[in-house]
């Protein structure tokens, strides 16, 4: 089955907060090993993944109904 960016962004809006915390926990070593391979010296990785890490801690943190998609399309732009 291959699923859509869509089908897995709905997917992922549907959890519950601990379950969008856990799954960011699950990726976050494999998304560490893609950037960690093609990222160059002082390229700004280390405040993206600090970044990435407030996102996730905020969402752990917060009942606001956020989804983790919103926050990180938010924190992309």
């Amino acid at each position: 089955m291959v699923a859509s960016l869509k089908e897995v962004e709905a997917l992922v809006d549907s959890l519950a907060k601990a379950d969008q915390v856990r799954l960011l926990q699950y990726l976050l070593p494999r998304v560490a090993d893609v950037v960690g391979g093609s990222a160059t010296a002082g390229s700004g990785g280390e405040d993206a993944w600090l970044e990435f890490r407030r996102v996730g801690e905020r969402l752990a943190a917060t009942e606001n109904g956020e989804s983790i998609t919103q926050s990180i399309t938010d924190m992309r732009r």
